[in-house]
């Protein structure tokens, strides 16, 4: 069974990247004993849509999603701290891959420079992880909310799981307009999957 397939996504948002990319990012899940579980049905092939990515303590959270990214041959746009793209190479990477540098010096400026980026943006998929940081958090950030919202979309919670090894695209979750409804949902959710440091989330 192969670690990850581009049919778990619509056509519409894939990034038709070349396939020797496709192809490393799965041997990059399969070598690490990973694999992508679940998808994305044909029938929100014209939507935006908004995923999150949960538990976030490490940086094989990154590693990983980039490698999920490539084996789904995903057309993705997530948001990075613009200093790491700064850095010869890895910039171009990112952004190849669909990252957008955003300043988080910028007070209130993040989420709206984000939107301004994503908005013109036809058929994609938009990745955050709600945390904001790989440091433990009391409290989620509703930026995710606040970017579904102003830009009509739902929400696919992915998650990554340790224990399991597996990265799993969950049940589209449409928001309520309650976000404390919302994310107290979606925390009870995450509950099932194991971080790489427990101790984080």
């Amino acid at each position: 069974m192969k670690s990850v397939s581009k049919s778990q996504i619509p056509l519409t948002f894939r990034a038709h990247r070349p396939k020797f990319i496709q192809w490393l990012g799965g041997v990059v899940l399969s070598f690490l004993g990973w694999k992508v579980n679940g998808g994305i049905s044909d029938e929100h092939a014209a939507e935006k849509l908004v995923v999150i990515v949960a538990p976030h303590t490490s940086n094989w959270d990154g590693i990983l999603g980039i490698a999920a990214i490539a084996g789904l041959d995903a057309k993705i746009t997530f948001i990075g701290k613009h200093t790491v793209f700064k850095y010869f190479g890895l910039g171009a990477f990112l952004r190849y891959m669909g990252g957008i540098p955003v300043d988080r010096t910028k007070p209130g400026g993040i989420i709206q420079d984000a939107i301004d980026q994503i908005r013109g943006i036809n058929g994609t998929l938009i990745g955050m992880a709600p945390e904001g940081t790989r440091s433990k958090v009391k409290e989620w950030k509703t930026g995710f909310l606040r970017i579904a919202d102003e830009l009509n979309t739902k929400i696919v919670p992915a998650s990554i799981d340790f224990a399991k090894k597996e990265i799993l695209l969950g049940k589209i979750f449409s928001p309520s307009g309650d976000n404390l409804k919302d994310i107290a949902d979606l925390k009870n959710y995450y509950k099932a999957f194991t971080p790489k440091h427990p101790e984080n989330y």
